[in-house]
Parts: structure tokens; sequence; C-alpha cells
């Protein structure tokens, strides 16, 4: 007894040992790596895609049974083929096999070069791999390949790039000083200077969960070398980018990381990434994204019917608008300025930044959803969504007044500027609802004769009307959603995040189904199709639209760190 066990340890101390001997890419690579991507697993993802039960219903489609017959997939066809005989197995077999322990990609700071990393399950199909290069080179007809020694390792080059086998390894690099790095570490098992023992791999892998890709950018390393000095600092010339992801860009400024992760799988395919974050790191001017110390949160939107897309989020436009100076170049004032005194003429002479957005909180919501004109005359030859602000109010009793005189004189202006364009005019109302609920809306009078019309001109999609609600404010393309939007009993909990959007894939099928034939008529005047040609590609694209569910982003600040997660739900059948 006491024998076995001995022998047990024994053994178990060399497999531990063997183990501890093996080396990681990261043990293989520079500590001066500033950017690193890993697939541990490359077979789940390989599997996520050509196992997932819609690849046989993309496959059946007409466009793809046409692509598979074209000259290209031919050659392609057969070049993987030669690749099958000469590893002797099927293809997806031989890359499992061939990357049966991770692909590993990273960039070095030091000499400027990539590297890609694959670690095989099998030294003899790398082999297998490695006396086949040369071949597959001379088959595709370059004559720019050469062969050359490091260490007694043959090294295989092509144009740029050189490639090695060495053991389990797999080496393949741009940079000839950065290969002898690797392969020296490699044989001679000396870590000390490597990624593995620097303080940003140690930090990085903190937490790290099991997942198909991992990989991080040393930030600091990036800013030292001044790479993205301009596009991270300095003044913005747009402001759409500013308030998407200006204060993200501030962060970057001073954030030494940035980790990410990948899943994928038959359900999802979803993208983290997670950057250390401190309030102080925020300027001041940049405050109107996060609120103070990254606190703030966009509202709990309103859930309407067939709804195709909303957002949440917190952006204190006031303060965007007040430190323009400070927030975009000269360009981007000069036409700030000039809307400026505009719209303070078009709203008797109040200030727009401080006492028009300023009287907003920066809970900001949108929605769009799909328009259902069942019931309404006249029907627009081309169907917009329709969408909506919802905003809330600081001071509701004086704002409210204000913005529906506001609106009144919007309506009275469009009327002009319409009758002169020859242009149908908008008709206002004023609906009070049991609720305490008040709508302004509008709508388009149709020409006599027009009334019943089914193809109407595309302005008949909107009713501009605005909305009040105790200190809820709504602003929207039609009155219909306008009504529903003020109707919804209110929530005053915040959604915990930044920003959150989410488009809803089933709904954008309805939508553009809905427009199906004005599709058909664009892509035969930009493509060339003829109609049936055309219906093919339009019905391809609902067909694709469809295996889809959702797709969301939520950016929120969590403890040190602020997450950005991206997802696409896949449809289940």
């Amino acid at each position: 007894m006491h024998r076995s066990l001995a022998l047990l340890l024994v053994l178990t101390g060399l497999l531990t040992d063997a183990a501890a001997q093996e080396p990681s890419a990261a043990a293989l690579l520079p500590e001066t790596t500033v950017l690193y991507v890993e697939a541990p697993a490359p077979e789940q993802l390989i599997a996520a895609v050509f196992d997932h039960p819609i690849r046989q219903k993309i496959e059946s489609l007409a466009p793809w049974q046409a692509a598979t017959r074209t000259a290209g997939y031919r050659q392609f066809l057969t070049g993987r083929k030669f690749f099958e005989i000469q590893m002797g197995m099927e293809w997806r077999e031989a890359f499992e096999t061939l990357t049966a322990k991770g692909i590993h990609v990273a960039v070095d700071s030091a000499t400027g070069g990539a590297v890609l990393l694959v670690h095989s399950g099998s030294e003899q199909a790398l082999e297998l791999l490695a006396g086949r290069i040369l071949a597959l080179s001379f088959l595709s007809g370059e004559n720019r390949q050469e062969e050359g020694e490091y260490r007694g390792i043959t090294a295989y080059r092509f144009d740029k790039v050189w490639a090695v086998v060495e053991g389990e390894w797999l080496v393949v690099t741009n940079r000839d000083e950065l290969g002898k790095a690797v392969l020296d570490r490699l044989l001679d098992g000396e870590v000390d200077a490597s990624l593995l023992n620097s303080e940003v791999w140690k930090t990085a892998r903190q937490d790290r969960d099991a997942t198909s890709a991992w990989g991080f950018v040393d930030l600091d390393a990036l800013r030292r070398l001044g790479v993205g000095r301009k596009a991270f600092a300095g003044k913005s010339d747009n402001p759409g980018v500013e308030i998407l992801i200006g204060g993200i860009l501030d962060l970057l400024q001073e954030t030494p990381l940035l980790t990410g992760t990948l899943q994928a799988s038959h359900e999802q395919l979803a993208v983290q990434l997670e950057l250390p974050s401190k309030a102080e790191w925020i300027s001041e001017e940049r405050t109107f994204y996060f609120g103070d110390g990254l606190s703030g949160q966009g509202p709990d939107v309103p859930e309407v019917k067939d709804s195709l897309f909303t957002l949440s989020a917190y952006r204190d436009a006031s303060e965007m608008w007040l430190r323009a100076g400070d927030l975009f170049n000269e360009d981007i004032n000069d036409g700030l300025a000039e809307a400026d005194a505009n719209l303070t003429t078009f709203f008797s002479g109040k200030d727009f930044g401080e006492e028009i957005l300023g009287a907003l909180t920066p809970q900001i919501g949108f929605v769009a959803s799909r328009q259902d004109f069942q019931d309404i005359l006249p029907v627009p030859t081309i169907k917009l969504p329709q969408f909506a602000l919802v905003l809330n109010l600081r001071e509701p009793e004086k704002m409210t007044r204000e913005l529906r005189r506001t609106f009144q004189s919007m309506v009275g202006f469009f009327n002009v500027i319409g009758a002169m364009e020859g242009r149908p005019q908008l008709e206002m109302d004023i609906d009070k609802l049991e609720n305490g609920a008040e709508l302004i809306t509008s709508v388009y009078i149709p020409e006599e004769g027009e009334e019943d019309s089914e193809y109407a001109p595309i302005l008949f999609n909107f009713s501009p009307s605005v909305g009040f609600r105790g200190d809820q404010f709504v602003v929207s393309s039609t009155s219909r959603l306008a009504r529903e939007l003020v109707l919804q009993p209110r929530k005053r909990d915040g959604t915990g995040r930044n920003t959150a959007v989410k488009l809803d894939a089933e709904t954008l099928k309805t939508v553009l189904a809905d427009n199906r034939d004005q599709l058909v008529s664009q892509n035969m005047l930009e493509e060339g199709n003829n109609k049936d040609e055309a219906e093919v590609a339009i019905d391809l694209l609902l067909e694709v639209v469809g295996y889809f569910d959702s797709v969301t982003l939520d950016l929120q600040q969590q403890q040190d760190a602020l997450q950005l997660q991206f997802q696409v739900q896949v449809r289940q059948e």
C-alpha cells in the first residue's frame, strides 16, 4: 500500500513538472508586448459557426448556392482538397489538431513587429504543415520564398513574413528579431523578461473567466510611444462622436489598460471591453458624459408596441453646449454659435444652452417603433418607423407653458415654409387625457381627392406632437406614439447603466418587409439588377435579418472599471 502511494506521488510529481515546463504563449513573448489576443479553444469558435442550426438554412439560399458555382469558389475547394490530402485529414480535423492548445496574436512595441503563435496538440501535424509550406507557395505562383536557419531550426520566409515550427509551436512573424526572441525563450526556457512576468500581464489577467477569446491593450505604453495621442486628446471635430463616445475618449487619456473578452455560442455573440476608471481622470468639460463621480444613469424607457429601437443615456446636453469652446474645434464652434443665435431667437430670446437645454435633466430616452397604417389614411408609399424623445423637466410648471408656446410657433413656421414650397399644411389640436397628461398634436391635411390614397408622399409618416405629464416631456414624430408614451406608467428608477441601446431584429424585418417593393425598386436602380434579381437580393436580406433576435449595447460603471458590453442574440427555432 505504501509503495503504491509513493509511486502515485512520484508519477504525479513528474506530470506536474512536465506541465510546468510546457511554455505558455505569455512566457514566449517579450515584456514589451502592447497588444495580446488569445483564443484558447479555437474549435469552440469553429463549432459556433459551422455547427449552428441556421447554417443549413443559409446554405440552402439561392445566392449562397450561386456563389458555390463560381470559379473562385471552385479554386478554393481545390486548394482545400490539396491541403487535406497533404495533411491526411479533413480540413476541420486538421485545423482543430493544429490549434488544439490555442491561437495567440501579439504586437511588440520594441521591435514594431507582430507575431502569431499557434500551439498545436500534435508535433507530427505541425511537421506535416511545415513540410508543405514551400510546396503550397510554389503552387500559388509566388517566387519570393526562401529558406533560412536559426539555431538549427529551419525557417521559411514569404515576402516579409517568417514561419517557423519548433515542437508543438508554429511561430509566424514579420520581424526577424521578434521571431528570434520568441525562439530563444522557447529553446532556453528563460522567462524573466517575458510578458508572463510583467505587471501588465498580472493586472490584465485578474478575474479572467473562461471565454472564446480574450485580450488586452497596454494603453500606458501606447501613450508613451505617442500612438493615438490625437484620437485620445485634443478638440473634437464631430459633435455626434462627442455625444456618443466623448467621455470614453477622455478616459483613454489616463486609463492604463483595455481588456476584452469574446463569447461565441449558438445563442449569442458577446463582446465585453473593460477600462479601469476613476472620477478624477475625467476632465471638467466632459462631466456631461458621466455625471459627478461617474454615477450618471440613463432612465428607464417606456415599453411600446412593436418596439424597433430604444436608447437610454445620461448626457447633460446643457453642459456640453455651454462648454463647446473647450470640446470642439474652431469650425464646429462657429457653426454652434450661429445655431445658438438662431435658436435663441426662436425661443423668444431665451438662451438655448442655459435656459432651454438647462431646463432638461441629463436623463435622455429615445424610442422608435413600427407604424401600423391599418386604420390610417392616406398611407405613404414609403413607411418609416415612428420615433420620439422622452425627457424630464426640472421645472415642469414653468417649462410646460414655454415649450407649449414654442411648439405652436414651430408648427406655424413649418406651415409658412410649407406653403411657399407647395407642401400640405399642418392642422393642430390639443388633447387633455384622463391621467393629467396633455398632448399638442399636428397632422398633415391631404389635398382634395387624396384623402384615401395609399401612395401618399413620405411626409404623411409624420404628425409632429409633444406630450406633457408631470415632469415628463415627449417630443414625437407622430401623435400615436406621443399618446402611447404619456399614457405609460412612470418608472423613476435608473437603469444602472450610463448608456443602453437595443435593436429588435424581428421588428426590423417587419419594417423592411413593409417597404419591400420600394427596396426592390431601389436595388434595381442602384445595382442594375432586373426585377427577379432584385427580389432575390431583398428577400435574402429579410431572411438573414430574421435569423437574429436582438442587438444590444450597454455602457456601465462597475466599481473601478467602465464596461462596454455588446451582444448579438440569435433567434432560436
